[in-house]
C-alpha cells in the first residue's frame, strides 16, 4: 500500500510539473515565434514603403530583395541584399504571382522567403525576406527548453523520492499505530466478553437455581460490562481527540477542585495505609475545561495510589505564578524504569500487562491524561527510579 502511494506521489510531481513546464516553455516558444514573425512583418511593410532598409534594422540580420513590377507584372527594377540571381528573382516572383495572395511564404531549393505585395504607383513592389535566421534563432531556443526541462524533471525525480520517503513514514508510523490500536482495543473488548459470555453460560446451565444463588456469576457479569463500559468512554475521548474536537473552555476555581478530587481519594488511600498530603493554595483560578482537567488529576492520582504499596507517601501540590500552573503528584511507589518512561504514553502501553491488569487499567488512563495537556497546551514531565518513587509535574500555562 504505501508503495503505491510512493509512486502516486512521484507521478503526481512529475505530471504536475510537466504540465507546468509545458505550459511556461510552449508559452516562450510561441510568444518568440510570434514576436520574430511580427518583426519580420514590420520589416517587410518598411522596405515596401521605403523601397530600402531602414536604418533602425541591422543590416547584417537583414537578408533581403525587391521586385519592382508595372500594372502587368513586368519587372521594371529590382534591388538586392543578398546574392541572387535574376533569374532566381524572376523565378520567386512568379511563384508569388501564381499564389494569388498578397503575403505568404515561399520555399525552393535553398531559399526560404517571405514575400508581401504592395500597390504602388508605378504599379506594384514585391519584397523578398530570408526568414532561415528566424529557424536559426527558433531551433536553439526549442533545444534549450527541451534540455531544461529533461534536467528539471530529472532533478523533480530525485527531490519526489526524497521527499516521498519522508512524508510517508509519519503516514506509514500512524497507520502501524492505528493497526496495533485496533488490535489492541480488540483485545481489550474480547476479554471481558469472554468473562461476560462464561458467566451466562453458567447462569444459563443453572436454571432451576434462584437469582441469589447465582449471585457471584451476575457480579461478575456487573463488573466485567462496567469495565467494557470505561473502556468504550476512553476509546470514544481518544477518537475525539484524535478528530482535534475542542472541549469547552471557562474560568473555573482550581484550588477548589484539587480539595474536592483529594477529599474523594482520602477513604481510598487510607484504606490501602497510604499518607494521602495535600499541598494547595487557595483562590487559584484555571482557564480551561474543569471537568477534564478533574479527569486529569484523577488519572495521575488514581496510578499514584495503585501502584503505591501500604505504608507509602503521595504528596499533591498545586504552585502557580504569572505565566505557569504547577501540579505535582509524588509518590514513594515502585517506580518505573527509565526504559518505559518514553512510552508510557502511547495507548494501551503498560509497564506490566499482567499487574496492570489485576489492577484493573486498560493502559489508555496516561494517553487520555496526554491529549488532556495538550488540549490545554500544557507540559507533563515524569522523573522516576525504580523502588524509590515517581514524580509526575504538569506545567498549565496561565491564559
Amino acid at each position: 500500500m504505501f508503495r503505491k502511494l510512493k509512486i502516486k506521489f512521484i507521478m503526481t510531481n512529475i505530471v504536475s510539473l510537466t504540465i507546468v513546464l509545458l505550459m511556461i516553455f510552449s508559452g516562450i516558444y510561441f510568444s518568440m515565434k510570434y514576436w520574430i514573425k511580427f518583426q519580420a512583418d514590420m520589416i517587410l511593410n518598411t522596405i515596401a514603403r521605403d523601397e530600402k532598409l531602414s536604418s533602425d534594422y541591422n543590416p547584417s540580420l537583414v537578408r533581403f530583395f525587391f521586385v519592382k513590377m508595372d500594372p502587368y507584372g513586368k519587372t521594371i527594377g529590382s534591388d538586392s541584399d543578398i546574392t541572387i540571381s535574376e533569374d532566381d528573382m524572376e523565378t520567386f516572383k512568379d511563384l508569388a504571382l501564381k499564389r494569388e495572395v498578397t503575403t505568404g511564404n515561399i520555399i525552393n531549393n535553398n531559399y526560404k522567403f517571405k514575400f508581401l505585395i504592395v500597390p504602388k504607383g508605378y504599379g506594384s513592389i514585391l519584397v523578398f525576406l530570408d526568414y532561415s535566421v528566424e529557424e536559426v534563432m527558433i531551433k536553439p531556443l526549442l533545444f534549450i527548453s527541451i534540455f531544461i526541462s529533461l534536467v528539471t524533471l530529472t532533478l523533480v525525480f530525485i527531490i519526489s523520492i526524497f521527499l516521498a520517503n519522508k512524508s510517508i513514514q509519519p503516514i506509514k508510523g500512524s497507520w502501524e499505530k492505528q493497526a496495533a490500536f485496533i488490535a489492541d482495543a480488540s483485545h481489550e473488548l474480547r476479554t471481558p466478553l469472554a468473562v461476560v459470555t462464561s458467566n451466562l453460560e453458567i447462569v444459563m446451565e443453572n436454571e432451576t437455581e434462584t437469582v441469589g444463588s447465582q449471585k457471584k456469576w451476575f457480579g461478575n457479569i456487573q463488573s466485567e460490562l462496567e469495565r467494557m463500559r470505561k473502556l468504550v468512554d476512553d476509546l470514544l475521548f481518544l477518537a475525539r481527540a484524535d478528530a482535534e474536537d475542542e472541549f469547552p473552555k471557562d474560568y473555573f476555581d482550581l484550588s477548589g477542585l484539587l480539595f474536592k478530587i483529594c477529599d474523594s481519594f482520602m477513604p481510598l488511600a487510607k484504606k490501602k495505609g497510604l499518607a494521602l498530603t495535600l499541598y494547595n493554595k487557595d483562590n487559584i483560578t484555571a482557564y480551561g475545561n474543569e471537568f477534564r482537567i478533574k479527569q486529569l488529576i484523577t488519572i495521575l492520582l488514581d496510578n499514584a495510589i495503585k501502584y503505591t504499596g501500604c505504608g507509602g507517601k503521595i504528596h499533591l501540590r498545586l504552585e502557580s505564578n504569572a505565566t505557569m500552573y504547577q501540579l505535582s503528584i509524588i509518590d514513594s511507589g515502585e517506580g518505573i524504569p527509565k526504559e518505559h518512561i518514553d512510552k508510557i504514553f502511547d495507548r494501551f502501553y503498560r509497564v506490566d500487562k499482567s499487574r496492570s491488569r489485576a489492577y484493573g487499567g486498560s493502559g489508555l488512563g496516561l494517553a487520555i491524561a496526554k491529549c488532556i495537556i495538550n488540549e490545554h497546551k500544557g507540559v507533563i514531565n515524569i522523573i522516576s527510579e525504580v523502588g524509590k518513587g515517581t514524580e509526575v509535574t504538569v506545567f498549565l500555562p496561565v491564559e
